[in-house]
This record gives C-alpha cells, sequence and structure tokens, in this order.
C-alpha cells in the first residue's frame, strides 16, 4: 500500500510540475533578477521569455520548450529558439546550481548583438555563425567546450577599400575558466591569426594582420592597429557594450 501511494504521489508531483507555467519554471530557476528577463508566458512544454539579456542585450523573444523531470532534482532544461532582428537560432541549455551547460547550439548572431567593440570600417551587423556541440560553465567559468565560430565580417571590411579580405574560422577552448576563441583566416590582400579571451564582464583579443596592401595602412592604423613591417597587431580589453 505505501508503495502505491508513494507512486501515486510520485505521479502527481510530475503532472503538476507538466501543468507550471513556464514563468513558474524560471522563478524557481532564479527568475528575472538571474535572467534578466521582462515577461514569461505559456506553459512549460511551449513558452517565450520575453526581453531576456544575452551579454547585457535584450533579445526580442525566445521560446522554450522545457523537460518536466529535470525540475524533480532542481534543474531546468530546455529546448530553446532565438527569434530577434539580428540573431535566431536554436539549441539545449540545463541549468542547475552554479552550473550553466549548452548543447547543440547553432546561432547566427550580429556582432552588435555579441556587445563586441567595432572600428572605423567594421559593419556592426556583420554576423557571427555559432556552432556549439557542448559547452558547461561553472560559476561563470569555462569548464569544457566544443565548437566554432565562423564569420566574413573581415570580408566586407576589405572590400569596402576595395580588396579582398578573409573569412575567419574560430575553434573553441577553455583557458584557466575563460572562453577562448582562436581566429585564423586568409584571403588575397589580407591574412589574420589570433586569440579572442572572454569571461563573464570582460574580453581580450591579441590579432595578427598581414598584409602586402599598403593601402590600407591608413585604414589599419585608424582601426587601432600598430604596424611592423607587413604585420598588423591588434591588442586590447573590454567589457561587454551593454546597449
Amino acid at each position: 500500500m505505501l508503495a502505491r501511494l508513494g507512486l501515486f504521489a510520485g505521479l502527481v508531483l510530475v503532472w503538476l510540475i507538466i501543468l507550471l507555467p513556464l514563468k513558474a519554471v524560471m522563478m524557481i530557476a532564479g527568475g528575472a533578477g538571474a535572467f534578466g528577463y521582462q515577461d514569461v508566458y505559456g506553459s512549460v512544454w511551449d513558452g517565450r521569455v520575453y526581453g531576456m539579456r544575452v551579454a547585457g542585450v535584450p533579445i526580442r523573444e525566445i521560446e522554450m520548450a522545457a523537460d518536466p523531470l529535470p525540475l524533480l532534482v532542481g534543474r531546468l532544461a530546455a529546448r530553446w529558439r532565438v527569434s530577434d532582428d539580428s540573431a535566431r537560432g536554436r539549441g539545449h541549455v540545463s541549468i542547475g546550481g552554479s552550473t550553466f551547460q549548452v548543447s547543440d547550439m547553432d546561432l547566427l548572431v550580429s556582432i552588435d548583438r555579441l556587445g563586441l567593440r567595432s572600428f572605423p570600417g567594421l559593419d556592426r551587423s556583420q554576423m557571427i555563425d555559432m556552432d556549439i556541440t557542448a559547452l558547461s560553465l561553472r560559476d561563470g567559468r569555462c569548464e569544457s567546450v566544443q565548437g566554432r565560430v565562423q564569420t566574413t565580417a573581415l570580408v566586407q571590411f576589405a572590400s569596402t577599400y576595395g580588396f579582398e579580405g578573409p573569412a575567419l574560422l574560430g575553434v573553441l577552448s577553455c583557458d584557466d575558466g575563460r572562453l577562448v576563441i582562436t581566429l585564423d583566416g586568409a584571403g588575397a590582400d589580407l591574412e589574420l591569426t589570433g586569440s579572442v579571451h572572454m569571461d563573464q564582464t570582460t574580453y581580450t583579443w591579441d590579432l595578427e594582420l598581414r598584409t602586402g596592401r599598403p593601402e590600407l595602412a591608413d585604414a589599419l592604423a585608424l582601426a587601432g592597429m600598430t604596424r611592423s613591417g607587413d604585420i598588423w597587431r591588434y591588442q586590447g580589453s573590454e567589457t561587454f557594450v551593454v546597449q
């Protein structure tokens, strides 16, 4: 009899969780204070989060389909889809305690939406394609990651001055708790290698550009780069831009 009562109580608990509105689930996971959203509508199975801030920038709408079972152990796990003028994509997220995990993520987002610094001649509406198989953060520190990023932003930058720039490929890794993007790309008139290190609030970059085109000197100097022969160095550190 006790076993049957326990089974019945467990089924009732699962059923109540399934019937929870998504807003209640988000409150259990930390609420607006943790996620910075404006409002939440719908059920745990088919809900929408409006105005959630990502890198300090609000996203218009995020569709979420949560898995109710992890809530039994205090975790939020959900499939998500981003809908915004300058960001679109989908993936899976799992949040519990100090752990944040992303998997099967495919996101196309503008440079502007990521809060990254721009420089003269670079169009902030240019897109970055992010494909993350798995990412695990604990207390905001990068523990493990597998993925890559791609962008043609430098193709557009170089074409502004009549030259051919590189499409960039970046490989993701973790280093001392920071997310690292190691970049590489080569075009007919411009090559780039380097890395970007990111934590919760800041990012640093150390890039080298090589070009045999002296006509690009003014543009690269204006962008804040320093020259040594045919190599231009671009280093710096900033906080994410909040708009």
